[in-house]
């Protein structure tokens, strides 16, 4: 029901009607009639409330979808012909960022694609990429986790971009769920919430330990620009950099 979830962004977003309405441009008495029924919104009025809102184009169609009306936004398989050539584009970013790893993310941390430095990084093969979860990675005890020297700063920085990713998106979304199970995960309910510079560092780095030899990274995000397209809005292009300190 469209009012019900314009009520909740609303309240996630920490907006009174008033602060809406302002941010929107319309009426406080506009507004309180849609949020109790009593106007029906058009659809140019249910994408005002959610551009206020800062709705991802996921969310911006599930509202019009739940006001009655078709979704404005393409949603594509990664894998799909729509999405064709920002899979190119991901892939050039990959290859050129050889010989350093460098991976490719969904909203919900899924790595999509990979290139072979990362894959080696991590311990996959192509043939897994689509089932491996970067938080599952991290997260749950196995050789990844066991790598990482510096866990607890690692799974902390990990912690805040979930949260802030459940911010935006919503405690419904994919990556609510990823949260959750990373919450169930050992050690993980003592990691702090609030951020700290614990490295003495601009950059948090990454410590990772892989036969025996050490190597630090830091990572830049890559996303794509003016996408029409939900998918193409949540992609992410992770590179890791060597960290000479």
């Amino acid at each position: 029901m469209f009012s019900a979830m314009l009520r909740e962004w609303r309240g996630l977003r920490g907006m009174s009607q008033l602060d809406l309405a302002l941010s929107a441009e319309v009426s406080t008495r506009h507004l309180s009639f849609i949020e109790s029924e009593r106007s029906k919104p058009s659809s140019e009025m249910v994408l005002r409330l959610a551009e206020a809102l800062d709705l991802p184009l996921r969310e911006r169609n599930a509202m019009l979808v739940a006001a009655g009306f078709a979704p404005q936004f393409g949603d594509s398989d990664w894998q799909s012909e729509t999405m064709a050539d920002v899979r190119r584009a991901a892939t050039l970013l990959l290859r050129a960022h050889e010989p350093y790893p460098a991976i490719v993310l969904d909203m919900a941390l899924n790595v999509l694609d990979a290139n072979p430095p990362a894959l080696g990084m991590i311990g996959a093969s192509a043939e897994t990429l689509g089932g491996i979860n970067l938080v599952d990675l991290v997260y749950k005890p196995g050789p990844v986790r066991e790598s990482i020297i510096n866990w607890t700063d690692v799974a902390e920085y990990l912690l805040h971009r979930m949260r802030e990713s459940v911010r935006r998106h919503g405690p419904h979304s994919a990556m609510g769920a990823v949260l959750r199970r990373a919450m169930l995960q050992p050690g993980a309910a003592e990691l702090s919430v609030v951020r700290g510079q614990r490295s003495g560092t601009v950059l948090l780095p990454l410590e990772f330990r892989r036969d025996g030899v050490v190597t630090r990274w830091f990572t830049t995000v890559t996303s794509f620009g003016a996408p029409q397209d939900a998918m193409a809005e949540e992609i992410t292009i992770e590179q890791f950099h060597p960290n000479p300190n």
